[in-house]
């Protein structure tokens, strides 16, 4: 199949947004197929029951960037073949408890 890639950049306000980000869930959330679009361009993809998670928050000074990435293959089975990394843990670090004498 050949590549093809949509890609619009636009200034939303935050509540477009969260309406975009909802909409996506909501149709993740009740089938395999999503439609996704954007300036006129939209295309309908199905989705897998597995995907890959990617989560970026980068704090450069005063500018805030937040990705998120989706990715599977259209082939499960190339897709299970690769090992994932395991997911990060945060680790709670606290002091020793002191004793007391008794």
């Amino acid at each position: 199949m050949p590549k093809l890639e949509i890609k619009r950049k636009s200034q939303l306000s935050r509540q477009e947004v969260a309406d975009r980000l909802i909409a996506l869930g909501q149709a993740l959330a009740s089938g395999s197929e999503v439609e996704l679009g954007s300036g006129g361009d939209s295309i309908e993809i199905s989705v897998p029951e597995q995907v890959r998670w990617e989560l970026e928050i980068e704090v450069d000074g005063n500018e805030v960037e937040i990705e998120i990435e989706i990715h599977w293959r259209d082939d499960p089975q190339e897709e299970s073949e690769e090992k994932s990394p395991p997911p990060t843990k945060a680790v709670r670090r606290s002091r020793p408890r002191k004793s007391t004498a008794k």
